[in-house]
């Protein structure tokens, strides 16, 4: 695979990632909100301070790809007629309102409408980008295949990064309401990975090694995701945490390779 399809792995799923956080702790914050949210609050920052980093490394990568700042520069000149163009110009709007973010809540203030503007921005980007493969006529890409894929992997990553960083927090799963929270979101990401690997199984040729690996790496970490967050619901105090970082390896690895083979099945057919 050419160098400059590696780079638009990675900065398509550093930039699904990134949104995929910042949505899914803004939700974590909306949807708690009469349920301790100061604790909430306390638990998301960490994730929500990592959105901006992974966004500039996302963005100059994809400098790479485009060859050039000044091909960068250009390609937003079409906003009205190019996917390419609304995805670099909403990446930006979902940055910079990222700080604004950062900036308000530093404050000590709460502001979910804020929290989902930016989110709005950065849902808009993943939705452009998943756009500018699904108007090619490459058959492999025109597909809801593809925005299936692309929010899923959203969905998963933020899920995840959220996960992570809470539990780098002592105790983080004292409460009862923090406890329930997590086995809401382990639910819910196990059956947003179940769509995905369902409409990869449907839309693609699933027998040969790496598809078979990818559905493997997929499955096995949902399930060990939903043991860790059932583990907390029960047992508070009694995580298990090797459980959630092999979920965490697995379903980062599947994302990665499912992105791979997203690339591949194009170069298959142009070859």
């Amino acid at each position: 695979m050419a160098n400059g399809e590696w780079a638009l792995i990675i900065f398509s799923i550093l930039t699904q990632c990134a949104v995929g956080i910042w949505v899914v702790a803004i939700g974590l914050r909306t949807f708690t909100k009469r349920a301790e949210p100061n604790i909430i609050a306390q638990l998301t920052w960490r994730s929500l301070l990592v959105v901006g980093p992974l966004m500039c490394i996302a963005l100059v990568i994809s400098i790479f790809h485009l060859g050039s700042p000044m091909q960068a520069y250009a390609s937003v000149a079409n906003l009205l007629t190019s996917w390419l163009s609304r995805e670099i110009v909403f990446s930006g709007l979902f940055l910079f309102f990222w700080v604004i973010s950062i900036l308000v809540y530093r404050r000590g203030a709460s502001s979910m409408t804020l929290g989902w503007v930016t989110s709005f921005f950065g849902l808009i980007a993943v939705f452009s980008m998943s756009s500018i493969y699904y108007t090619t006529p490459i058959s492999a890409w025109a597909s809801p295949n593809t925005y299936i894929s692309f929010f899923a992997t959203m969905i998963i990553l933020g899920s995840l990064a959220c996960t992570m960083f809470m539990d780098t927090i002592k105790d983080f799963t004292a409460h009862q309401g923090v406890r329930t929270l997590l086995w809401r979101l382990s639910l819910f990401t196990m059956g947003v990975l179940l769509v995905q690997g369902v409409f990869f199984i449907v839309s693609s040729e699933v027998y040969s090694f790496f598809p078979v690996l990818y559905c493997t790496f997929l499955f096995i970490g949902g399930i060990t995701f939903l043991v860790y967050g059932f583990q907390g619901h029960k047992n508070p105090g009694k995580g298990l945490r090797p459980v959630f970082y092999l979920s965490l390896v697995l379903l980062f690895s599947a994302q990665i390779l499912g992105r791979y083979l997203f690339y591949s099945s194009a170069a298959s057919i142009m070859s």
